[in-house]
C-alpha cells in the first residue's frame, strides 16, 4: 500500500473495510486506454476501436458528446468522431467512471439512482475541469480536475452496496437531524463516502491529486497534503450543484470550506467560479 493509501486509512476506516464483502476492480478497458495513451502512436482511431467494442460505452460516449454539457448544435452519431470531441484523456477518465458504476446493481440501491449520481459526477467532473483551466492549471492536473470528479462520489455507492441496513440508518440520521450527508456517515460508519472512494482509487494506484480530490471534497481543510487545484476545484463544483439542489428543495445549505481557499488566497476567485458552475461565461481580464 502506498503513503497516500497509508494516510486515508485510520483505523475507523479500516474496521469498515473490513465488513465489506465487495469492492469494484479497475475495469480492463481504462487499462486498454491507458496503454493506447501512453504510446507514441497514441491515436483517436485505436481509442474508438477500443470503445466501439463496448455497445454500453459507445452508448455513454454518444451520451455525453450530445448532451447540454457539450453544447454541440449538431448531432453527433458516429463513436469515432465523438471520440475525438471527447479527446482521449477525457474519454478514459469517462469511460473509468462508467465502467465502475456500471459494476452496481440498480436494483440493489433503490436509496438512489444510478444514472443521476453518474450525471452529477459528470457535471461536478465538467465544472471542475472549467475552474482549473480558468486558474491556468497545468493538462494533468486539469485531467485529474475532472476524473476526481466524475468519481468523487463512488464511495456512496460501496457504501450503499455492502452496508444496505446502514445505509439506511445513515439516511433516516440524515433527515432527522438535518445533518449533511457526510456527517450522518461518520456518525454511523466511523467514516465517509468521501472517505471509502479516496481509499479505493488508491488501491488502483491513480493520481495523489485524484485521490485527494475525491477523499476531501467535502473537508479540504483536512487533507494534509498542500493546496492542490483539482482538490479546490472538485469541493467548489460539487459544493455548488450540491447548494443549488439543496434550495431547490428547500433543505438546508452546507456551505463551501472558505477557510481554505482563504489560507491559499483564493477566496476572491470563489464568485468567478461559482458563475462558472452556473454555466455564465466569465471574462479573464484582470487574470
Amino acid at each position: 500500500m502506498d503513503q497516500t493509501s497509508d494516510l486515508l486509512t485510520p483505523e475507523p476506516l479500516r474496521k469498515l473495510l473490513a465488513n465489506m464483502q465487495t469492492l469494484p476492480s479497475l475495469p480492463s478497458v481504462y487499462r486498454e486506454l491507458m496503454d493506447v495513451l501512453h504510446a507514441d502512436d497514441a491515436s483517436v482511431e485505436q481509442a474508438a476501436r477500443i470503445i466501439a467494442k463496448d455497445v454500453g460505452m459507445v452508448t455513454k460516449v454518444l451520451q455525453v458528446v450530445n448532451s447540454p454539457l457539450y453544447g454541440l448544435r449538431g448531432r453527433v452519431s458516429n463513436p469515432t468522431q465523438a471520440v475525438a470531441l471527447l479527446g482521449l484523456n477525457s474519454l478514459k477518465s469517462l469511460a473509468l467512471s462508467t465502467k465502475v458504476f456500471a459494476q452496481f446493481d440498480q436494483k440493489k440501491l433503490p436509496f438512489f439512482s444510478l444514472e443521476s449520481l453518474w450525471q452529477h459526477g459528470m457535471t461536478t467532473a465538467m465544472h471542475a475541469r472549467a475552474i482549473a483551466k480558468e486558474e491556468d492549471a497545468e493538462q494533468a492536473m486539469t485531467e485529474d480536475a475532472f476524473t476526481a470528479g466524475l468519481l468523487h462520489d463512488v464511495g456512496t455507492l460501496v457504501l450503499a452496496s455492502n452496508l444496505p441496513h446502514q445505509y439506511r440508518d445513515m439516511l433516516a440520521i440524515m433527515q432527522d437531524q438535518g445533518l449533511s450527508e457526510w456527517v450522518a456517515e461518520r456518525e454511523v460508519f466511523g467514516a465517509t463516502h468521501a472517505d471509502v472512494g479516496g481509499y479505493l482509487l488508491g488501491q488502483w494506484s491513480l493520481s495523489q491529486a485524484i485521490v485527494e480530490a475525491v477523499a476531501y471534497h467535502h473537508e479540504p481543510s483536512c487533507c494534509p497534503a498542500s493546496y492542490s487545484i483539482a482538490l479546490a476545484a472538485v469541493h467548489v463544483a460539487n459544493a455548488a450543484e450540491e447548494e443549488a439542489q439543496a434550495m431547490d428543495m428547500g433543505e438546508p445549505v452546507h456551505l463551501m470550506d472558505l477557510e481554505y481557499l482563504a489560507g491559499f488566497g483564493l477566496a476572491d476567485r470563489l464568485p468567478l467560479w461559482q458563475a462558472l458552475c452556473r454555466g455564465e461565461s466569465v471574462s479573464r481580464a484582470g487574470h
